[in-house]
């Protein structure tokens, strides 16, 4: 089984991968709005998967010395759903909302689908 940081690397690399793949549907199809509104979310996502590694990591180090670890875990991902409702009222003629909640969710999705396909050792 793989150790928890090598799987967060892996997902990293993945969502550069779906980041990617928006950049290039912003740019070489009529459909910028949605793509440019993933590409966005993707950056946010990976800022809360980011957040969510650094903060179980300080909690497991925590734990391991028996101390108490205060993050901004909840707070900072707040924050990010708070930005993407910002930017949606405030430019709505550059996001479309369906692409940015699926944007911010790319990471989670490729989480569970990680998660789904991984081959289990019985």
């Amino acid at each position: 089984m793989k150790s928890f940081g090598a799987n967060m690397k892996r997902y990293v690399q993945l969502t550069f991968f779906a980041f990617i793949f928006y950049l290039l549907g912003w740019g070489f199809t009529p459909y910028s709005e949605l793509f440019f509104s993933l590409g966005v979310g993707a950056v946010i996502g990976l800022f809360n998967l980011w957040s969510m590694y650094r903060d179980v990591t300080k909690t497991g180090d925590a734990a391991e010395k028996q101390k108490q670890a205060f993050t901004f875990g909840m707070l900072s991902r707040m924050a990010t759903g708070v930005l993407a409702a910002i930017l949606i009222v405030r430019f709505p003629g550059y996001f479309h909302i369906a692409g940015l909640v699926t944007g911010i969710m790319t990471p989670y999705i490729i989480i569970l689908l990680h998660s789904l396909f991984q081959k289990s050792s019985s």
